[in-house]
């Protein structure tokens, strides 16, 4: 049994923040992927969410098998033979092109997902939270909960209710909800030995809409103009118009925003596994993101019909 920590670098493994991870290998020599974390109610998480997701995921061969849960936080699936996607790696693809191989293939593994029914636990958690646009379950629960405890230290809250409605009109009415990650940071992509693709980390997956997936990966890894027009044409399968970057840049705000909350929830609640400082420096970071990404979005004139 070793710590993912101690292994990452010569496993070129991804790094989490809310969990215990551990490679373990079994008298057989068969290796597996031991998670453990329990349900963190702050953040939305829950454990037989992400026990489903991953389940429903490994069945269209997009994520590694679950072995082995057991309640209230363990989690054993397989070892993916590979090593996690590196921002470096998609900057690169990007640059290249739509027609990128790598960059190909990673949208049609997230393409895949989203055509895969929403299991049944997972689509429960809008019960919890109850109608939500297109930012997704999660950042309607962690704005709300900024909002209850009057959240001061970042000016975040001022007349953001406003923007965000604002930008849901650039948007129009959110389309059905399919399968979404929600959490699809470079760490999260797999390249296996065998040239194929497996998505790991369900625990933030939810039903929602497909570009806040891209979204986040695109925010996430940073990816400028071209890259981002380039990612998006790959996973529309066709060269994307100038409303559909327009429209584009209006959701990647708001996956910058869920980011930013995600580090306001872990601030307010203390309740992951970074300290109070680390949470702080993680909201900054994506605020700032935000702030650029809005600012983009803003200046940017409205394509015609």
């Amino acid at each position: 049994v070793r710590a993912v920590g101690d292994v990452r670098e010569e496993l070129e493994l991804g790094e989490g923040r809310t969990n215990q991870n551990f490679i373990v290998n079994d008298a057989s020599g068969a290796r597996s992927f031991v998670r453990i974390g329990a349900d963190l109610p702050f953040f939305g998480v829950s454990r037989k969410r992400e026990q489903a997701a991953s389940r429903a995921a490994y069945a269209v061969g997009l994520a590694p098998r679950v072995k082995y849960t057991e309640m209230p936080d363990v989690l054993v699936l397989d070892f993916v033979q590979g090593r996690a996607l590196t921002e470096d790696e998609l900057h690169k693809a990007a640059q290249e092109g739509p027609r990128n191989k790598m960059l190909q293939d990673i949208c049609t593994s997230i393409r895949q997902l989203h055509e895969t029914p929403v299991p049944p636990e997972v689509s429960a958690f809008l019960t919890e939270i109850g109608p939500v646009g297109w930012g997704g379950p999660h950042l309607a629960k962690w704005l709300a909960y900024a909002e209850s405890k009057n959240y001061k230290r970042l000016p975040i809250l001022d007349g953001l209710r406003n923007f965000i409605g604002k930008v849901e009109s650039v948007l129009g009415p959110p389309a059905p909800n399919k399968f979404c990650h929600f959490d699809l940071l470079a760490d999260n992509i797999v390249l296996t030995k065998a040239g194929g693709i497996q998505l790991v980390d369900f625990e933030y997956t939810a039903p929602g809409q497909p570009l806040m997936d891209l979204a986040v990966l695109a925010m996430g890894c940073n990816l400028e103009g071209l890259e981002e027009r380039n990612l998006l044409s790959a996973y529309l399968q066709k060269d994307a118009s100038e409303m559909d970057v327009y429209q584009f840049k209006a959701v990647r705000t708001l996956a910058a925003l869920r980011e930013t909350f995600w580090g306001v929830t872990a601030e307010l609640s203390q309740s992951s596994a970074l300290s109070l400082q680390e949470a702080c420096e993680y909201a900054d970071m994506n605020y700032e993101k935000f702030q650029q990404s809005r600012k983009m979005f803003e200046n940017l004139p409205k394509p015609g019909k």
